[in-house]
């Protein structure tokens, strides 16, 4: 039975934040040759979550009147994040404003966990069942992998 709660949709966003600390608590650490590296990898994880949320989670929180009026504020702040993420792509790790720019991604990327994890979740467990939450992890991992080759290439644009 663990192997079901490993695949639903909220096991697997969580596992995903958890990532995204990760690889933000890495930069932080990071010597300058590597920033750029560890920036790629943060591009990345946070445009495919952001990308399969907006194309899997969110049209399933739509349906029901206790999730939906999160997806609006959920939608507003991924945009805010797709923007930061494309004005730091296009910066050198050695311009002034990259790491001030990369701090307010992680703070903005903060705020959205904290409300997701606090506030989302727990609606959206009193809406589905398990197994509507166990399909809907099965599609956030197929929209990944279907949007993972157009992300790696806007990384070399």
């Amino acid at each position: 039975m663990a192997k079901t709660k490993a695949t639903d949709i909220l096991s697997l966003i969580e596992a995903e934040h958890r990532q995204v600390e990760q690889l933000f608590a890495e930069i932080e650490k990071a010597k300058k040759g590597k920033l750029h590296e560890h920036f790629n990898q943060i591009y990345k994880a946070l445009n495919l979550h952001a990308r399969a949320e907006e194309l899997v989670f969110y049209p399933a929180m739509r349906e029901y009147d206790e999730t939906e009026e999160y997806v609006e504020e959920a939608e507003q702040e991924h945009e805010e994040v797709s923007v930061l993420l494309e004005e730091i792509k296009a910066l050198q790790p050695t311009d002034s404003q990259f790491q001030e720019k990369l701090s307010e991604l992680k703070e903005a990327v903060q705020h959205h966990v904290e409300e997701e994890e606090s506030e989302i979740f727990s609606a959206v467990r009193e809406c589905m069942d398990e197994q509507q939450l166990t399909e809907l992890g099965q599609e956030f991992q197929k929209a990944k992998a279907k949007l993972e080759p157009d992300i790696e290439a806007a990384l070399t644009r």
